[in-house]
């Protein structure tokens, strides 16, 4: 009865979207086209027309752009970044969807700087399309389950209603008692529907540590794909949350204001497909708008394709990664840095990986972690535990390769390392300074 249910939200949801047109549908050919095809003429006519089309409609219509109409190129027009739209904000709407109804994407800023970003339909569908290839790719069909953990509040919190339409299982990030992870376990052991999982890595991180504690494994049945969004996946939960839920663990890299960027798929080879079908990606220095080279440093910039009602062209969305070029002609990203704002230097004022912080954890038994940079040359290990439980001096040594010989590493014990407004957790954070 329980796939019955699911085939008929399936069934519904696409003779709705038909009888709507068949927009969602039409978007979700073109995806797969581009990214399962990037070299056909086809792909690339459509990945030029798309791009034209943006650009053209920005300086047609919206005071910002305007200044480039005779644009000869993508390169022409200036990068921009959150402070730069919030400045100007009026001068990024399109005269063409003042009197349009629009749909509210907001990031909660716990991260840096509030922000908000209105869509037009077109821009909405995308999305969705966008959703329903990247989930499909990793064994997710439309009208499963979806168990989403992530921080529910007065701002996002769905009606019972659009749950149950939705097929949305939710639970909040916030709610990691024993008993409420025991509650969580028990409710998904119960349900035999088909389901995926989407959620923190933090709170993947806590739910394993409970389930390690258990003298018995919970047998939860038929999970589809573990998608984690919004944070680094350490490859100790990639393994864990795959070896309790029986189903392979991906990251996903998104944000509010545009939508799916990039995402580990099985034939990704641990790097990440990035969404060439929906934006345009460029990869600059982290000190100047020249691009940098494969597997150089670079600041992940995009130009968003569909979003005709408030255009971002070339906007630096504030993360690094490095990238990689494929055989079959698009660059893929091959590691994910994270915010700008909390890289960390070495002593020498170097960027330091922030993966290599993880490894205290094979010097100190502890619940949580998070390094912070005080200054140029002191550095901090703020730690969930009991300090008899940790190899401090051990831990020095271990870092001064990545650091520098004169770096100075500090310990604090805490009984809890505070969640952020969004309900992340963050590991890494940097108090001293971060890149322009």
């Amino acid at each position: 009865m329980i796939h019955w249910f699911e085939t008929l939200r399936r069934l519904g949801f696409w003779f709705a979207d038909l009888c709507q047109g068949g927009k969602v549908k039409g978007h979700q050919k073109q995806i797969a086209q581009i990214l399962e095809s990037p070299v056909d003429a086809k792909s690339k006519l459509e990945m030029s027309k798309n791009l034209n089309n943006l650009l053209n409609h920005a300086t047609e219509n919206t005071a910002f752009y305007k200044h480039y109409r005779g644009f000869s190129g993508l390169r022409d027009f200036p990068i921009i970044n959150k402070n730069i739209i919030l400045d100007r904000y009026g001068e990024f709407k399109s005269n063409k969807f003042l009197k349009s109804k629009l749909f509210k994407a907001s990031s909660s800023g716990s991260t840096g700087i509030p922000f908000s970003i209105y869509q037009d339909k077109g821009k909405r569908a995308r999305n969705t399309a966008d959703v329903i290839y990247f989930s499909d790719v990793v064994g997710s069909r439309v009208g499963e389950k979806l168990v989403y953990i992530k921080l529910w509040d007065h701002t996002n919190r769905k009606s019972n209603w659009a749950l149950f339409a939705q097929n949305i299982f939710p639970h909040n990030v916030t709610d990691s008692s024993p008993e409420a992870m025991q509650r969580l376990l028990e409710q998904l052991g119960n349900d035999n529907s088909n389901k995926s999982i989407l959620g923190y890595p933090s709170f993947f991180e806590e739910l394993c540590d409970y389930l390690d504690g258990r003298s018995e494994t919970p047998k939860i049945n038929n999970v589809s794909s573990i998608i984690s969004i919004a944070e680094g996946l350490k490859e100790s939960e990639r393994k864990r949350m795959s070896h309790y839920f029986g189903a392979k663990a991906y990251e996903r890299y998104s944000n509010q204001e545009n939508g799916i960027l990039a995402q580990q798929t099985p034939s990704s080879a641990g790097g990440y497909i990035l969404n060439w079908a929906s934006y345009h990606f460029e990869f600059l220095a982290l000190e100047s708008d020249e691009h940098v080279m494969e597997g150089e440093l670079g600041r992940i910039v995009v130009t968003d394709l569909f979003n005709f009602a408030m255009p971002m062209i070339r906007y630096d969305t504030g993360d690094m990664g490095i990238y990689k070029k494929n055989e079959n002609g698009l660059p893929s990203l091959a590691t994910i840095y994270g915010r700008r704002m909390d890289a960390i230097f070495d002593t020498q004022g170097k960027i330091v990986s922030p993966f290599v912080f993880y490894q205290v954890l094979d010097y100190a038994k502890v619940k949580q972690f998070q390094f912070i940079q005080q200054g140029k040359k002191n550095y901090l290990f703020r730690l969930n535990g009991r300090s008899e439980s940790v190899a401090e001096k051990e831990i020095a040594r271990h870092f001064e390769p990545y650091l520098g010989a004169d770096a100075h590493i500090d310990f604090e014990y805490v009984d809890e390392i505070p969640l952020l407004s969004s309900g992340k957790r963050k590991k890494i954070v940097n108090d001293y300074k971060s890149l322009p």
